[in-house]
């Protein structure tokens, strides 16, 4: 799951609580402005009982956001990518 930085928690739980329903595992990789957010859920995603390792956050700076991105696009882990956002402008 790749997010915006605007509404980061509004997307990180519309899009998690989908895939969790479903029984998937995640990887979030916040945008570089806010990774904190991303951080904050999954602390209270573990407090709330979920397994760790169900729900990961991989933040990333600005110098290398797009090399943590295509990583994932890379990955054969990777069964699936939201993203949200747009190209650089």
């Amino acid at each position: 799951l790749i997010t915006p930085w605007n509404f980061p928690n509004a997307m990180i739980a519309r899009k998690a609580a989908a895939a969790l329903a479903a029984g998937c595992s995640m990887v979030i990789k916040p945008a570089p402005d806010t990774p904190l957010s991303a951080l904050a859920i999954a602390e209270l995603a573990e407090r709330a009982g979920l397994p760790v390792g169900v729900l990961n956050v991989i933040p990333a700076g600005f110098e290398n956001a797009s090399s943590v991105g295509d990583a994932l696009l890379e990955s054969t882990a990777v069964r699936k990518i939201s993203f949200t956002g747009s190209t650089n402008v």
